[in-house]
């Protein structure tokens, strides 16, 4: 096999690279989304808007925090008509937001609380609109609960299907975070081995990846577009750049790689070498978006 000289090939490659990948330090902030509360009879006249938060100071026996990215704790048996104070004491913004779509405390910023009076009702099950992983409910009771109830288990959520871009964004990642990095593993293994069923096992991993990483793109601006400010902009703003990028490589290298390809050949080092610094920018890229769902 004719061996492909790399020393003046890969350098105009990784200066590509950096070009399409190196990603803006500044982006647009725009304005936080405005607080949506629906027209729920007994919610809607009690809580308390980001804009006027609860202080510290008040007085309520049921106390919510928000804090490394979860609710806690994750299900709170109250009274009816008793205060339910929700303090955020985690580095993001996050929401209260009822699952029925009854209530919605819009944004609560770090160091801020906000609070509802909770309804004649067996249940109410909210979440955090940007951060859906952070669920969790409060549950009516008709006595004060023991030390030893407070806390229940919860059985496995049921299957709900996507609906929502914070939803789909994070399994379409998936399919990208899996199918280039096994696809220079194969074709790693294929040129050492000299296996070329691997090298074609490589080849279509890198097309479906290049298929799939457009919607990724798209499902993460759409999703962006709807959080409206609510997560940090230095961090949202190098995600969704190099993000963008990605989409760019990602279909080079399957051209490149199809070509590879129709000469029957093992791709030499050149691409090996652009493909691997392409796998180290999706893991950073993938850090970045696990900082902002999940935290530190």
């Amino acid at each position: 096999m004719k061996q492909v000289s790399s020393s003046w090939c890969v350098r105009p490659l990784l200066w590509t690279m950096l070009a399409f990948m190196a990603p803006v330090s500044w982006a647009a902030h725009p304005p936080l989304f405005p607080t949506t509360v629906a027209n729920h009879p007994t919610i809607a006249a009690q809580q308390t808007t980001p804009q006027n938060p609860a202080k510290a100071g008040d007085s309520g026996g049921a106390q919510v925090l928000m804090k490394a990215m979860s609710f806690q704790p994750a299900e709170l048996n109250v009274r009816a008509g008793e205060t339910v104070v929700f303090r955020n004491e985690d580095i993001f913004a996050h929401t209260v937001t009822a699952d029925d779509g009854s209530f919605d405390s819009g944004l609560i910023q770090p160091g801020e609380s906000w609070k509802i009076t909770m309804p004649k009702t067996a249940s109410l099950a909210y979440h955090c609109r940007p951060h859906p992983n952070m669920k969790a409910k409060l549950v009516e009771q008709a006595e004060p609960a023991s030390a030893g109830k407070q806390a229940a288990s919860q059985g496995l959520p049921g299957f709900n299907p996507p609906s929502k871009p914070q939803e789909f964004h994070p399994i379409l990642v998936n399919f990208t975070a899996a199918l280039l990095p096994l696809a220079f593993l194969s074709d790693l293994l294929g040129r050492f081995f000299k296996r070329a069923s691997l090298n074609n096992a490589a080849a279509w991993m890198v097309l479906y990846a290049a298929a799939i990483t457009p919607l990724t793109g798209i499902a993460g601006w759409w999703w962006k577009s709807t959080l409206h400010g609510s997560l940090p902009p230095e961090i949202i703003a190098v995600h969704q750049w190099l993000g963008t990028a990605m989409v760019l490589v990602l279909i080079a290298l399957a051209a490149w790689r199809w070509k590879i390809q129709k000469r029957g050949k093992a791709p030499g080092a050149s691409y090996l070498i652009v493909t691997a610094i392409a796998v180290l920018a999706l893991i950073y890229q993938g850090s970045l978006g696990g900082l902002m769902v999940f935290g530190k």
